[in-house]
């Protein structure tokens, strides 16, 4: 613990002999990435655990992936993650080992027709003449393609997924059992997709319950809370179509759902993502390129706010 104490004496003793050359923030910024990096590199015991959890979003949801790329750069140790339909399926991705390249080729060439084996001509046209909604159960086998049949408790990063029982209103959690199932059952969204039947439940979206779940992640061990938010667009022009009035509905419900969410978060990160269309898949690359822009602006606030969270941890 000496030799801590004596490299962060150095270092505040090198900042006034540069401080002809640098600014304030400058200076800042040196003794900021010093200490970030001791505490980066304390063992996992010897500081607070770090949860991560990501909202719902659809489209939008793809900012996930350029926020994630910078946040792993960066360093941070992540001890849990949670998500919800988007935020699930990016973090599912991620937290199974995916790499960040995978990630950003989806984002760069999307096809829904994963989704749905009904999203088709054919299966569009079934479902316009027909009160038959449409089955997710080919999603469930893109997630499996991706990252195997691993179970929750086999994750590298602990995970946990939400979903709802649209008989009962209930959140339903996924922290055991088929990563898959769990992903594809966050994701379900209602009045597209027919419920997924688990265990004597009915999921749907968890967007439904909870948005941004950020007390699932602390239930889950994690002391200090990093949210990744796509901020959902409530308040532009009415939507003329049901699938529009589907997404609008799951907005204004997900902002309602995030107002304590983002209170409770220790840090958020919020991609300005609103005026991308929901399920607008030329769209997916763009989110992504904001998620980026944004983490990496609000990178150095993140790190002096876990910093200060964890001061007695990094100097003791």
């Amino acid at each position: 613990m000496r030799f801590k104490f004596l490299k962060l004496f150095l270092a505040l003793l090198l900042l006034p002999a540069l401080a002809f050359t640098m600014t304030p923030k400058e200076e800042d910024a040196i003794l900021r990435d010093f200490l970030w990096n001791e505490f980066t590199a304390l063992p996992k015991e010897k500081r607070p655990s770090i949860g991560v959890t990501l909202s719902a979003g659809g489209v939008r949801g793809f900012s996930h992936v350029g926020s994630m790329e910078v946040i792993k750069e960066s360093g941070l140790p992540i001890d849990y993650m949670s998500g919800t339909s988007m935020g699930c399926i990016i973090g599912s991705l991620f937290a199974s080992g995916v790499s960040i390249n995978r990630l950003w080729e989806l984002a760069y060439n999307p096809d829904f027709t994963y989704l749905s084996k009904d999203i088709s001509l054919v299966g569009a046209l079934r479902f316009l003449l027909s009160s038959r909604l449409l089955s997710s159960e080919k999603f469930q086998e893109f997630i499996t393609r991706e990252v195997g049949g691993v179970y929750f408790e086999d994750l590298a990063i602990p995970m946990a997924c939400v979903a709802a029982d649209i008989k009962t209103g209930e959140k339903v959690v996924f922290d055991s059992g088929p990563v898959a199932l769990g992903v594809r059952a966050s994701m379900n969204l209602p009045g597209i997709f027919a419920p997924v039947e688990y265990r004597q439940r009915f999921l749907v979206d968890g967007g439904v319950v909870d948005y941004m779940p950020v007390d699932l992640v602390r239930e889950m061990g994690a002391d200090w809370v990093l949210a990744v938010f796509a901020l959902p667009d409530y308040s532009g022009t009415v939507p003329t179509t049901i699938l529009g009035y589907v997404v609008r509905t799951s907005d204004l419900r997900g902002a309602y759902l995030t107002e304590s969410s983002e209170k409770s978060a220790n840090f958020l990160i919020g991609s300005r993502v609103g005026d991308i269309d929901f399920i607008n898949a030329k769209e997916t690359a763009r989110a992504a390129e904001i998620g980026a822009q944004t983490a990496y602006k609000q990178l150095g606030r993140m790190k002096e706010d876990l910093l200060l969270f964890s001061v007695n941890y990094v100097i003791k």
